[in-house]
């Protein structure tokens, strides 16, 4: 069982064989990619991965993602994006991917759409219930629960659960975030700070995790 639950959750396509699954041009999905609506893995500037899980949760939600990134839109300032773009060119998606697998990115991502949501800052707690974690991922309460301590372990994150008749879980990304490459590596067009003006990183939401 956990074989095959393994094999499930780390299969993945590329973007021409995600985009013939999903009936799709290539470029729309590339798009779709870039701008959350699709969950994949960037491991290099050009390329993508997209699993399996990804695929099947947009089929079964695209609806549903697309109406709650509308609504996510409009509680993020506008120097913010709902997922800073240097984190995909910063090499942490392909490290974590391949070093404990594709679930680990795909929760590390989305909790950090989550921070960039509920939080002005980094750096605070937030609160979200891992049963609704668990639904937006489709990975297993056992593999959530085992990536979750991964993550802690390797400080990228920190969580406690409040136990009650509604257990809730508080969860605060641990900064500066550690990245294979520094965000000030990263040249300006993929969303770092090198080349641009110090007017233009201060008191912007650009080195949130940093």
């Amino acid at each position: 069982m956990k074989n095959k639950e393994k094999d499930h959750i780390e299969k993945l396509f590329t973007v021409d064989e995600a985009a013939a699954r999903l009936q799709m041009n290539s470029e729309v999905l590339r798009r779709k990619l870039r701008a959350g609506l699709i969950f994949g893995v960037k491991l290099t500037p050009k390329m993508w991965k997209i699993p399996e899980s990804g695929i099947v949760d947009y089929i079964n939600h695209a609806d549903n993602l697309s109406k709650h990134c509308a609504v996510a839109e409009t509680k993020i300032s506008e120097n913010c994006s709902r997922f800073p773009r240097w984190i995909e060119y910063s090499g942490l998606p392909g490290y974590l991917s391949q070093k404990y697998g594709v679930a680990t990115w795909l929760v590390m991502k989305k909790i950090i759409e989550l921070d960039c949501l509920e939080n002005e800052t980094a750096g605070v707690f937030f609160e979200f219930r891992i049963d609704e974690l668990h639904e937006i991922t489709g990975l297993t309460r056992q593999t959530l629960h085992k990536v979750l301590l991964i993550l802690k372990k390797e400080k990228y994150i920190d969580f406690l659960t409040i136990k009650g008749k509604n257990s809730i879980t508080k969860f605060k990304i641990l900064t500066p975030m550690k990245t294979p490459r520094s965000i000030y590596e990263i040249p300006a067009e993929h969303g770092g700070v090198k080349g641009r003006l110090k007017t233009e990183v201060i008191g912007t939401c650009i080195t949130r995790f940093f």
